[in-house]
């Protein structure tokens, strides 16, 4: 009644585990819900591995298209590694998908990523592993909020989307989920000891393990190094677990880096374009398919009435006022139900995808007439666009036809230098057309550089770098290319 009547209630966000469950029903416009979670940690981790924002832009999109068709296909990927919590899974799978690119893009990789597979890629096996084997035995609720709440450091609000569980509740659940895990590394070592008296003094540790030792367990940790050590490890848990779980579970692991990397990466507004494509074409399969169920349904056919004519519209005249009042109420609501469901429908259709137009190199491109963006923001003039190193500006259909020798830019660097913008045609993999340093006086200035001439229509790629800084850095007005003016010129 709420449709018909007033607003819809409010609705707690569905978890992970019940957005999933429902893409694989068939909602699969709901994934956006999964894909804005997620990007930040996924882009920030693939920024690790990576060399560049554009690899890791690629490996963003590669993971979570992976991710999505994995889910359509009914993989149950939660019976993997890691099967509680998505998060950890995700980023495991940037990590494999990084080293896959190693054998034929060693480049791509970022050097401290690229030295660690090029080491054999061993993971930091310092203690006997138990760690993990312990995070393992918990419940999916409880690894997630364990990864969350300690490896990733999410807000609550994040943390109680991602599981489903009210707000008020998340700080209480994560401290029960140090305790089950400070619990299940306990019963790991208990399962190891045949000491009757050594395993009561664990039992009795685990309950407590912040309190010192007194009377019975004193004596015995003094005399049973094995005890002792137990006891040190358990009590030292909680402060290790920053440190130690993220590198159990995935091997590779930036720690300061990566959060401060996610914290810097917004989420996006849009939909992801494979999502939007496959939106696109299940509305484009789906209608002509209505249209031809329609076409064969047959007429109803009319009542053929026997007896006196008219008998039945008699009776239906006869029916009471109230009857009467019920029937059109109920055929409204049926109505206004038909009328919401085709709402429904057409929201979760989008529309078809506008043609491009063309740019012409040699007419200056406005840094503002980007197809795809990522990391950037409006800059100080109309039409500027702010760059920094984790991000980067798309351009479709760039008319390089011109035959111009010099690659042009109208842009502001920082204030002493340091900073510079590659353009690159076609496929961010590809060594850039044009390299160029805005000056060290933090002004505009028009800047071109010599580039061999480019014929025909590409994709463009900016990029900007700022080796001496995670802030952004560089201001683009234009770009284009010119022809040199000639040396007698005025």
């Amino acid at each position: 009644m709420h449709l018909i009547f007033g607003s819809r209630p409010p609705q707690q966000p569905l978890s992970d585990a019940a957005l999933i469950h429902a893409v694989r029903k068939g909602r699969v416009e709901l994934f956006r819900h999964l894909y804005r979670r997620h990007y930040a940690a996924v882009q920030a981790y693939a920024s690790q591995c990576m060399s560049g924002p554009l690899h890791a832009y690629e490996v963003t999109s590669q993971i979570f298209e992976q991710l999505l068709q994995r889910i359509i296909s009914g993989e149950g990927f939660f019976g993997q590694r890691h099967p509680g919590c998505l998060r950890p899974q995700l980023l495991g799978n940037v990590r494999t998908t990084a080293i896959t690119r190693w054998n034929g893009q060693r480049d791509a990789l970022s050097p401290d990523f690229r030295a660690w597979v090029e080491a054999g890629g061993r993971w930091p096996w310092g203690e006997d592993g138990q760690l993990a084997f312990a995070f393992q035995r918990l419940s999916a609720t409880t690894q997630c909020l364990l990864w969350h709440s300690v490896v990733d450091r999410d807000d609550p609000a994040s943390t109680a989307r991602i599981t489903g569980l009210a707000r008020k509740a998340v700080q209480d659940r994560c401290d029960q989920a140090r305790s089950a895990l400070r619990q299940a590394r306990t019963d790991l070592y208990l399962d190891r000891l045949e000491r009757q008296d050594c395993r009561g003094v664990i039992k009795r540790v685990a309950l407590r393990p912040e309190a010192p030792s007194t009377g019975e367990v004193a004596d015995h940790l003094r005399v049973c190094p094995a005890c002792l050590g137990v006891y040190k490890d358990v009590s030292r848990l909680d402060g290790q677990l920053e440190a130690q779980l993220p590198v159990r579970l995935l091997g590779w692991w930036p720690g300061q880096d990566y959060l401060r990397a996610k914290a810097a990466i917004p989420v996006p507004l849009d939909d992801p374009p494979f999502l939007t494509r496959l939106m696109e074409g299940a509305a484009r399969v789906e209608t002509p398919a209505q249209r031809s169920r329609l076409r064969r349904a047959p007429a109803a056919a009319a009542p053929r009435h026997r007896g006196k004519t008219g008998a039945a519209t008699t009776q239906v005249l006869r029916l009471p006022r109230a009857a009467v009042a019920v029937i059109g109420f109920l055929a409204g609501v049926g109505v206004g139900m038909v009328a919401l469901a085709t709402c429904d429908q057409q929201s979760l259709r989008s529309p078809e995808a506008p043609v491009l137009p063309t740019l012409r190199a040699g007419d200056r491109v406005h840094a503002d007439a980007y197809a795809l963006q990522h990391g950037t923001t409006a800059g100080s003039g109309l039409g500027t666009r702010v760059l920094g190193s984790s991000s980067f500006l798309r351009y479709d259909r760039v008319d390089f036809s011109s035959g111009d020798t010099l690659a042009h830019a109208r842009l502001t660097g920082p204030q002493g230098g340091g900073a510079w913008i590659d353009i690159t045609l076609d496929s961010p993999g590809r060594l850039p057309l044009a390299r160029i340093t805005p000056t060290a006086d933090g002004s505009v200035h028009d800047i071109s550089v010599p580039i061999t001439p480019a014929n025909g229509v590409h994709r463009v790629y900016v990029t900007a770098h700022c080796p001496t800084t995670t802030e952004p850095c560089v201001e683009l007005h234009v770009f284009g290319t010119v022809s040199p003016v000639p040396l007698d010129a005025e």
